[in-house]
């Protein structure tokens, strides 16, 4: 990548320390302003290229911020652990979570042509913690979408540092949105929807990789990877929050709901219920009462 136009700003330098590894580190302070909305675009890069064989060269990397690259022309290639390197196209953007090892650059036959915007901060982090924020490869279509972020975030009035953040947030919740939108047709997408319609059944990871034909552990990475979260720990929240719904909306018995939802022991069930929740279901189908009332 262009090093000299992403460092120049002061804000981000490059630790070559490590023989093997390369941080990206951010190196000023977060301006007031945006220490107090929680948001802050560190800054944006328009026009930069990586050349052919960037990524053969680039080094196992790790970013201490939030990184958002669109590929707008060239061709690229994408890797990180555990995963094949995968070809990037023209449309697609690559989004990576501080702390996630990684390389990508220009492909063996043309160039990474990029815009790219780097942000850290509270809300970030929250949309992390959420599953919005993943590092991964996403469609983003053929607009330069950011080139306007940088225009504005060039601007040191208020008005247009926080109007940046509204914009970027956004474009990072609709990217998160059309991702959902091509899992839900994936296998792991389909095992998820007939975990929710048989909420009876303890499913093992063995049966639900067979359905997907993965081998456990592609499972297990695959279905992280979607969910952010592990099999075993999905199914038994999902379990837990479909019964909490029936508390609140019908009148069967703890019991009934717990035997609905796969558990054979009703006191079992309110420990986990509990352990979730906080309150026992008991009272969460009294406390719920209360506010359906008011």
């Amino acid at each position: 990548m262009d090093k000299n136009r992403m460092a120049d700003d002061k804000k981000i330098e490059f630790d070559y320390s490590s023989p093997d590894l390369v941080i990206h580190r951010i190196v000023s302070r977060m301006p007031e302003l945006h220490r107090s909305y929680g948001f802050w675009i560190i800054n944006a890069s328009v026009g930069c290229s990586s050349p052919v064989g960037g990524f053969r060269r680039c080094r196992e990397r790790k970013f201490e911020f939030y990184s958002l690259s669109h590929l707008y022309d060239g061709e690229g290639e994408f890797w990180r652990p555990g995963e094949r390197e995968r070809r990037l196209h023209p449309g697609e953007a690559v989004l990576i979570a501080p702390g996630d090892l990684h390389r990508y650059g220009g492909s063996d036959n043309a160039p990474y042509i990029e815009d790219s915007i780097r942000f850290t901060g509270p809300v970030a982090d929250l949309l992390h913690r959420t599953g919005i924020l993943r590092t991964g490869v996403y469609e983003f279509g053929p607009l330069r979408r950011i080139p306007a972020l940088a225009e504005l975030i060039a601007d040191p009035s208020s008005a247009a540092q926080i109007k940046a953040n509204i914009l970027l947030q956004q474009l990072l919740t609709d990217l998160y949105f059309e991702h959902r939108r091509h899992e839900e047709s994936s296998p792991i997408g389909e095992v998820i929807a007939l975990i929710k319609a048989r909420p009876e059944k303890w499913w093992t990871v063995a049966e639900l990789a067979e359905l997907c034909n993965l081998s456990q552990d592609q499972f297990r990475r695959n279905f992280l990877h979607h969910t952010g979260m592990l099999p075993k720990s999905y199914l038994e929240e999902l379990k837990l929050r479909q019964s909490a719904e029936l508390l609140f909306s019908t009148r069967g018995t703890v019991a009934e709901i717990a035997a609905r939802c796969g558990y054979v022991d009703p006191y079992h069930f309110s420990r986990r219920f509990k352990r979730l929740f906080g309150v026992s279901p008991e009272r969460y189908r009294r406390d719920s009462n209360l506010f359906r009332l008011r």
